[in-house]
């Protein structure tokens, strides 16, 4: 052997003694007890109070915008003008609908006149039956017509009245989409109107594991323009589905204080609390993920020693874990240090937490 390789390996064997009394000697770690505990959720929530019933107005046909005679906070009675589009071709078309029946009430006045003659007729042995049918045929003709031409101009009547846009209830303008001037279709909304009474709050909650636990919950709501004023309210819904792009989900609680409800668009602040079932709360650092899914690392108090613990995770916040199932009362968990242990690996701890 080359003296180049003896020394190569000598120094091969002195670096192997220290890494393998290294990996004997103990591991230094934090670990806390395991006990059962009623986890209590805590959440502060803000959002803006909105009206329950919230009504897009728009014009039943098409034109052109002549008047909007509202603006956003603007309060309304009900049957207040709201907005106008130009009614020139609607008072046109009731024009000749008017014309349309006088000229029908004219043809079913000559086919009343004649169906009359024909009945005379045949009665006194001068005309024949079906002289006389051809006659109440024709009348139930101009009947139908006159029927018709009546109808389509209360149409145009009711076209000339829905050039006006008037306001279904009493409530508040939030939102004004029209001017002046504009070509809007049917259907499309001009305005969009608040209505008075009912009022919500709208809050954005972060999406966690027991969020729908706060359904039905009673909260007491604090205005933050006046700390002072305070409300009562339940939560009403909480959305199924959390925002793509915010991650939070909405929640609507119900404003109970119906008699001097907050005003439109007020912020408002509440802290809500949920206890949920019993579980382990454990700090989230002893959290590790084994081959089965999520574990913890548990000490033998009698070897110091760790093995891997499987657990089902009930909820979880930024700092802690909930586990539901998995774990024993007074178990030591590895707390601080989990994420260098390996099975069977000696630890010594640092500290207890109770």
């Amino acid at each position: 052997m080359s003296r180049w390789r003896s020394t190569t390996l000598v120094c091969a064997l002195s670096l192997a003694v220290p890494v393998i009394a290294f990996a004997d000697q103990p591991l230094t770690v934090r670990a806390v007890e395991a006990r059962q505990t009623l986890p209590r959720h805590e959440l502060t929530l803000t959002g803006v109070i909105e009206a329950a019933q919230s009504l897009p107005v728009s014009f039943r046909s098409g034109g052109r915008v002549t008047e909007i005679a509202v603006s956003v906070g603007d309060r309304v009675a009900q049957g207040a003008l709201l907005a106008s589009v130009d009614p020139t071709q609607a008072m046109a078309a009731a024009r000749a609908a008017a014309a349309q029946l006088s000229a029908s009430d004219a043809a079913l006045t000559r086919a009343m006149l004649a169906a009359d003659r024909a009945a005379s007729l045949l009665e006194r042995g001068a005309g024949t039956t079906a002289d006389l049918d051809a006659a109440k045929e024709a009348l139930l003709s101009a009947q139908s017509t006159r029927d018709q031409a009546a109808a389509q101009l209360a149409k145009a009547e009711q076209a000339i009245r829905d050039t006006n846009i008037l306001a279904p209830v009493s409530g508040v303008i939030t939102e004004r989409l029209v001017e002046p001037g504009q070509v809007v279709g049917a259907a499309q909304t001009v305005v969009t109107l608040a209505a008075d009474g009912q009022r919500e709050a709208v809050f954005y909650a972060p999406d966690f594991h027991n969020l729908s636990d706060f359904l039905r919950l009673r909260l007491t709501l604090t205005s933050l323009d006046s700390p002072q004023a305070t409300y009562i309210a339940v939560i009403s819904d909480i959305s199924p589905l959390a925002n793509e792009r915010t991650g939070t989900v909405e929640v609507r609680a119900e404003v109970l204080d119906t008699d001097a409800p907050p005003r439109l668009g007020s912020a408002v602040t509440s802290t809500v609390s949920l206890t949920v079932a019993q579980a382990y709360v454990l700090p989230a650092s002893a959290f590790v993920v084994g081959e089965t899914g999520p574990a913890v690392w548990i000490i033998d108090p009698q070897t110091q020693r760790v093995h891997l613990q499987g657990i089902d995770i009930a909820g979880f916040t930024t700092n802690e874990i909930e586990v539901s199932d998995g774990l024993s009362e007074g178990q030591l968990v590895v707390t601080d240090g989990a994420h260098l242990i390996y099975p069977d690996r000696l630890v010594t701890i640092d500290g207890a937490q109770k």
